[in-house]
């Protein structure tokens, strides 16, 4: 009896109630969680449903979890605490995680057929919790101008219309809720009040009411609508930009995958995804912008001025640039002793070229994962360069293959030497990603693989040496030492969160210490002399 009356309180505030009209939609100025905060406090009015409460929720224990996340999420932004931009944008995340997983069940509860005559009350009352949870979250998300729960609301009101009892009811909902949303909502903000602005919009649409375009020359804007337009100003400013820039169509579609995502459509960055299609349907369709080439001769200065010993590779690397409309590295392999300074030298080089970077540790690697994985496995992951492509967001960056002659030599497993060939050629803007089981264009991305020696890998596999440009960075030379130090002093203030003023650079009586032990080859010594001295110095400030 207590499960039927706290289910019939909820669907007296719960989403059709609200698309129906016979339950007010929360306004611009309440909580945008306020018509999950109502359902849950309907349906959970005492405490947090605990284990022994199983029962109220159709004796399912997936339906007591996702109303006790539910309650969780309630309980943050409660009383005010929305108003807290941490909290709410964590509210926010829930709900949008809450509503995912409803649509899930859901859609896996439709695929169920030939129930168990014993079982087919079971389902029912099931699907009685998944609809209600959903509808209050899908609500909610709405007033956050949220797509995803935007969408759902429409669908929600189009299944009343054909299957409700009186559909007439929910007509209004379903034609305010069929125009887009173009809303943006700001955590810590209240409410849009989007869902109450479809709905009056639809009943004014069906009852022939005239709107007027403009507001009244004495009436102010409001702050919201203001913000709307600016938003709209800027997306389309945004546009614009990348139609001037060069730019790439890395992915063209993933509609041919199983799922309902559009190409170009979604929240891009979504981790909650369920299929290949929800995750990547954000960037699908869509023109990566490209990296111009930034002034050459700033670039070379300031390379040269971090690695005075390396400037014949500099000047190599720089001149293949010249002209270029947009960054393309050359495939680099750069060879050099331990400790030389290699993965640092080409993490500077992405930096000054205004590339995004990542580094692959290559050392041990005994797969060819790197180029995707197949959907067919249970860790199927698209390749590590479209990865990092739609991380960045950006067509252009450099991945960083480091120690590559390191690399595993079992291919049991496919072997990474092996895969990556296709992606230093032209094959790389048809590269066919097993993953999305497409074609994608990554021929703006960049790559320099550092190596130790490059003998053991000319006799193993020429075909990938001959790929690459090979260049000897050099150890810096003694003369070089004074530069070296002030780069690591710099990193050892970034680490340290100082500034020159409480962290300067080697004085001459310090530099001329590291130059007395310094004997060449690796600057892991260099960086542990500089250390050692700037920890000496705070052991004689703290005994002052």
């Amino acid at each position: 009896m207590t499960n039927d009356r706290t289910r019939a309180a909820a669907s007296a505030v719960d989403l059709d109630a609200c698309l129906s009209g016979l339950c007010p939609p929360p306004s611009r100025h309440d909580s945008p969680f306020r018509l999950l905060e109502l359902v849950v406090a309907a349906r959970c009015p005492r405490d947090q449903p605990r284990r022994r409460d199983v029962t109220r929720f159709g004796d399912d224990d997936r339906a007591l979890a996702l109303w006790q996340s539910a309650y969780a999420t309630v309980e943050g932004v409660r009383d005010g605490g929305w108003q807290d931009p941490r909290r709410a944008h964590t509210a926010y995340v829930q709900s949008l995680c809450l509503l995912e997983t409803t649509e899930r069940l859901l859609e896996e509860l439709d695929e169920l057929l030939n129930l168990d005559p014993d079982d087919v009350q079971d389902a029912v009352a099931y699907r009685v919790e998944l609809d209600q949870l959903a509808g209050a979250a899908a609500g909610s998300l709405a007033d956050c101008g949220d797509r995803c729960g935007w969408d759902f609301c429409r669908e929600r009101a189009a299944w009343c219309v054909e299957h409700g009892q009186d559909g007439y009811r929910y007509a209004a909902a379903l034609l305010g809720l069929s125009g887009d949303v173009r809303w943006t909502w700001r955590p810590g903000q209240p409410g849009l009040g989007a869902l109450a602005a479809a709905l009056q919009s639809g009943d004014d649409t069906l009852h022939g009411a005239v709107r007027v375009a403009t507001p009244e020359a004495d009436e102010p804007e409001p702050l919201w609508a203001a913000e709307v337009k600016a938003a709209a100003a800027h997306r389309k400013a945004e546009r614009d930009r990348l139609l001037s820039e060069p730019s790439l169509l890395v992915l063209a579609s993933v509609e041919h995958l199983p799922g309902s995502a559009r190409d170009g459509e979604g929240k891009a960055g979504k981790t909650t995804a369920h299929n290949a299609r929800a995750e990547w349907g954000p960037f699908a369709g869509k023109r990566w912008q490209l990296v111009r080439v930034p002034d050459l001769a700033q670039a070379r200065a300031e390379l040269v001025a971090e690695f005075p010993y390396a400037a014949d590779v500099v000047d190599a690397v720089l001149r293949d640039l010249v002209g270029r409309p947009h960054v393309v590295v050359r495939p680099l392999l750069l060879v050099g002793s331990p400790g030389s300074g290699k993965t640092r030298f080409a993490r500077r080089l992405a930096e000054v070229l205004g590339l995004g970077w990542q580094v692959h540790a290559c050392g041990g690697a005994s797969d060819a994962t790197i180029l995707s994985t197949s959907r067919q496995w249970s860790t199927g992951r698209a390749s590590t360069p479209l990865q990092l492509l739609k991380r960045l967001g950006t067509a252009s960056a450099l991945l960083v293959l480091d120690e590559l002659d390191k690399t595993g030599t079992g291919t049991q497993n496919g072997s990474l030497l092996d895969g990556i060939l296709p992606l230093l050629t032209d094959d790389a803007a048809r590269f066919h990603d097993t993953y999305l089981e497409c074609a994608t264009d990554l021929s703006g991305l960049s790559y320099v693989a550092t190596v130790n020696g490059v003998e053991g890998l000319r006799r193993s596999h020429p075909a990938l040496v001959d790929r690459f440009r090979v260049h000897v960075l050099p150890a810096p030379r003694r003369e070089d030492l004074p530069v070296v130090c002030r780069t690591i002093l710099a990193d050892l203030r970034a680490e340290r969160g100082q500034d020159e003023t409480w962290c300067p650079d080697l004085d001459g009586e310090e530099l001329a210490l590291v130059e007395q032990h310094y004997r060449g080859g690796s600057l892991r010594l260099v960086r542990r002399l500089c250390e050692t001295l700037v920890a000496g110095r705070d052991a004689l400030a703290t005994r002052n």
